[in-house]
């Protein structure tokens, strides 16, 4: 682990503003094609960096209708 690693806070998922595909298919229980299918048809956002693309947390919390509540996030 390195020292970054050690002191970074660990951020809820729902706070998080982005996460990567198999984080996003690990939080929700949906499948890489159905998410890539999702991101095709323009209900699920994402943002390619590099060679990687980042999920946009808020989008997949949307499209499983898990969104928290306006005051969970104070």
């Amino acid at each position: 682990m390195s020292a970054q690693g050690a002191s970074a806070e660990i951020i809820p998922f729902h706070q998080r503003p982005t996460c990567t595909v198999k984080e996003a298919c690990r939080a929700t229980g949906l499948s890489r094609t159905t998410l890539y299918e999702r991101m095709a048809d323009g209900t699920l956002l994402t943002k390619p960096v590099g060679r990687r693309r980042l999920v946009n947390v808020k989008s997949l919390l949307k499209l499983v209708g898990a969104e928290p509540e306006a005051g969970s996030l104070a």
